[in-house]
């Protein structure tokens, strides 16, 4: 089945571009820094209180279970770091799905409590933004964050550092133009209260593939219409 001939608007294009930058900058493009000038925010943070964490089954990395949403519980070893990196750099699949309280809450569970507060902040802005931009499509609205691959770029007893290779695909009928994202996410993980918790989150385009020879352009409806009756992985309904 092919695509549509006429390539997307540039003005679809656009308001895509801008629904990504939204809907990725904010788990992807928040740094926080760690040198000792940070004290004062340090001690602005509002406390974060979790819950008990699941226990991970012996020789396994996790996820152990859910909380708030997302998957926590993982060992204290490499693997378990990367199990947790590669969960939390696909968190912001699920954003789109969540109230504002159920982002904190869920942000809340997988940050440090000294970056929780300043992340969930950012994120609800975002998200919003984002929403309000994806309200006005005529359609079904495809987003999918995948991980690729991933590579452990430092591990030290309690910290971490995985960097995680993504792609992200949104598809919004009058609103975004059907595009797929590839990002390198390199997580700062730090084992507090029982788990792996992000410390710190930045990202680097690519690497990106170009599509195959026999592909084209496609405009949300057809796309829409060539997945009609198609199941997403995660089990997520298409909105």
């Amino acid at each position: 089945m092919s695509g549509q001939n006429t390539p997307p608007s540039r003005r679809t294009a656009i308001i895509a571009a801008v629904v990504v930058v939204a809907l990725v900058a904010g788990v992807l493009l928040i740094r926080f820094g760690q040198d000792s000038d940070s004290g004062s925010d340090r001690n602005d943070s509002r406390p974060v209180v979790t819950a008990p964490r699941p226990t991970v089954a012996s020789g396994a990395a996790g996820p152990a279970g859910d909380a708030a949403g997302v998957p926590v519980g993982f060992s204290a070893d490499e693997p378990g770091a990367v199990a947790a990196a590669v969960a939390y750099s696909t968190a912001s699949q699920r954003w789109l799905y969540f109230t504002d309280e159920e982002i904190e809450a869920a942000i809340a569970e997988i940050a440090t409590p000294v970056a929780a507060p300043r992340l969930a902040q950012d994120v609800v802005a975002d998200v919003a933004m984002a929403r309000e931009q994806l309200a006005q499509s005529s359609g079904p609205i495809w987003w999918l964050v995948r991980p690729l691959a991933w590579r452990v770029d430092d591990f030290r007893d309690t910290q971490a550092r995985v960097s995680v290779w993504t792609v992200t695909i949104l598809s919004a009928a009058s609103v975004a133009a059907p595009q797929s994202e590839f990002l390198t996410v390199t997580l700062d993980l730090s084992w507090v209260d029982g788990d792996w918790r992000v410390d710190g989150v930045r990202d680097t385009p690519g690497p990106t593939p170009i599509t195959g020879p026999h592909d084209q352009p496609w405009d949300a409806e057809p796309f829409d219409q060539a997945l009609d009756g198609f199941t997403r992985m995660d089990g997520e309904p298409v909105s």
